[in-house]
């Protein structure tokens, strides 16, 4: 039976790339796997072939996509077909909405976002994505690209975007006056990080001149920017299903918001 694993990221867009990619590197070896990297940043056509919508997607026997974070155990698991069917479930999110301090996202500000993203205080696990933050911030011109959202002096979550046009993933729409927004974390069921950061970042793209702001979204979970209806309550329409994700028993869809 072939053993083998092709890992996608988006350069260090999302902090767990650095730790999951050292980790994927790591169970390759132990398990004698075949690996394949590919950074996607610049890679559409890689994109396109394969059907990315988010940061971070591991391709296993060539059959099995995960999105997201994953564990040692599971990628065992999708190595040896042993993996169990997706279980049904629905993320609930609270409408109750949170507003504490916004702070700009710059390569400095990001290395608070490794308590909420990773659950670690060590900020150096952030600093390959506070190297890409700078990295975009020269190649876009922009001031900075989201906001994060401060909530009793800790980092909560926050809205982050790049113009379309920067985005890999084959996404419609990449126009010049259209944003797409790359990660919009945190809420659960009590409480609303999102909408605040959001609502600020929404109000800076119609200043820059963008006309939309897009998004891909999972239907039901958590991974990437989920669920949809969170999204269709703030305005935005569903244009459609992107992709189907059986693994996750998930769809990921593609919306969108006029500005």
């Amino acid at each position: 039976m072939s053993r083998n694993l092709k890992f996608f990221f988006f350069g260090y867009q999302c902090p767990h790339n650095a730790y999951l990619l050292a980790r994927i590197k790591t169970i390759a070896f132990q398990e004698s796997a075949h690996l394949q990297i590919h950074d996607i940043s610049n890679d559409g056509p890689t994109c396109e072939k394969y059907r990315i919508f988010s940061p971070t997607m591991l391709l296993v026997n060539d059959k099995y996509r995960w999105h997201g974070p994953f564990s040692r155990e599971t990628v065992l698991e999708m190595l040896d077909e042993d993996i169990a069917r997706p279980k049904a479930y629905s993320v609930r999110q609270s409408d109750e909405a949170v507003t504490g301090e916004l702070v700009a996202i710059t390569s400095k500000s990001v290395l608070s976002t490794c308590q909420p993203c990773i659950g670690s205080d060590d900020s150096g696990l952030c600093w390959g994505k506070s190297e890409w933050v700078e990295s975009i911030l020269r190649s876009s011109g922009r001031p900075h690209i989201g906001y994060l959202h401060f909530h009793e002096g800790k980092c909560v979550g926050g809205a982050e975007f790049l113009p379309s046009r920067m985005v890999p993933y084959p996404i419609p729409d990449k126009m010049d006056d259209d944003a797409f927004l790359t990660c919009s974390y945190l809420s659960d069921a009590k409480r609303d990080f999102r909408s605040h950061p959001l609502a600020k970042l929404e109000d800076d793209l119609r200043a820059w001149g963008f006309r939309t702001l897009s998004v891909a979204a999972s239907n039901d979970v958590v991974f990437p920017n989920g669920p949809v209806n969170w999204f269709e309550k703030r305005g935005f329409k569903d244009k459609g299903t992107l992709v189907t994700e059986p693994l996750h028993n998930a769809e990921i869809h593609y919306l969108q918001l006029g500005l």
